[in-house]
């Protein structure tokens, strides 16, 4: 038997090996998947529900004495326009004018005494002196406090407003602490909320937009919220909580008391 020879079959080995890396169709990797980018909801004004409210002065305050007295000047009456500062009731105190008096004549007699003590003499120690002067100044804060009193007997407006109410006539006693005018500041109104739930609360903030109903006029006119209770009034069943809007016009003839529906823009 004849050998077979390797050499001769080894080129036709090799054509059969490199044939077969061209042959068939490539493996490819698959690509991963992407993932999908997540979808964000576009905000849209929506409302809490109509919340009713209410026409109210920027400013309003009730005015009482620290001391008592007669009343001997009234010198305003309702629906006057009065500025800061104006002197609007003058009660009658002379147990006041009388201590002021006094400690004005204390005064006087320790001024004296002191000039006594200033000259130069012998035999005057300087501790007298100072003794003295110690009494000057005591003297002096006394009458201050004393006019400080005597002041309180004229009531002044704190800014510029409108006489509501007076609650006494010329002649009248008035005790200390009891209110005996109500202004108010009726050049500048806003709106109050009367019924805003804990539960709508949480969706309205400072400068949130809102859409008042002014009933009166039957007219829609644009604000924001300037402030928001910080403290819930319990006084009925429920929770509710007071926001305060500012108008972005007034309409004319606008008064305190008047009725609103008031809608608050969220976003959800």
């Amino acid at each position: 038997m004849k050998k077979r020879s390797w050499q001769g079959l080894l080129p036709l080995l090799l054509l059969i090996v490199g044939c077969t890396g061209c042959t068939g169709t490539p493996a490819t990797t698959p690509a991963p998947a992407s993932e999908a980018a997540p979808v964000q909801a576009e905000s849209s004004p929506t409302d809490t529900g109509s919340i009713e409210g209410v026409v109210v002065p920027a400013q309003q305050s009730t005015l009482s004495f620290l001391v008592g007295g007669s009343v001997s000047a009234l010198n305003i009456a309702e629906g006057d326009l009065v500025q800061a500062g104006d002197a609007l009731i003058t009660l009658s105190t002379p147990e006041l004018d009388s201590v002021v008096s006094m400690t004005e004549s204390s005064l006087d007699a320790a001024v004296a005494d002191l000039q006594y003590w200033l000259l130069p003499r012998k035999y005057k120690p300087p501790e007298r002196r100072w003794l003295a002067e110690d009494r000057v100044e005591a003297a002096k804060a006394t009458v201050e406090t004393a006019r400080a009193m005597q002041a309180q007997q004229t009531l002044l407006a704190p800014y510029a407003a409108t006489v509501i109410n007076t609650y006494f006539a010329s002649g009248e006693v008035v005790n200390p602490l009891q209110v005996v005018i109500l202004l108010a500041d009726l050049e500048n109104l806003k709106i109050e909320t009367s019924d805003l739930s804990e539960r709508d609360v949480v969706n309205v903030k400072i400068g949130q937009r809102a859409l008042v109903y002014i009933e009166a006029f039957d007219l829609e006119v644009g604000g924001k919220v300037t402030a928001i209770a910080t403290l819930a009034d319990t006084s009925t069943n429920d929770v509710l909580y007071t926001a305060t809007i500012e108008l972005n016009e007034t309409p004319a003839n606008l008064r305190w008391g008047m009725s609103v529906t008031i809608d608050f823009e969220t976003n959800e």
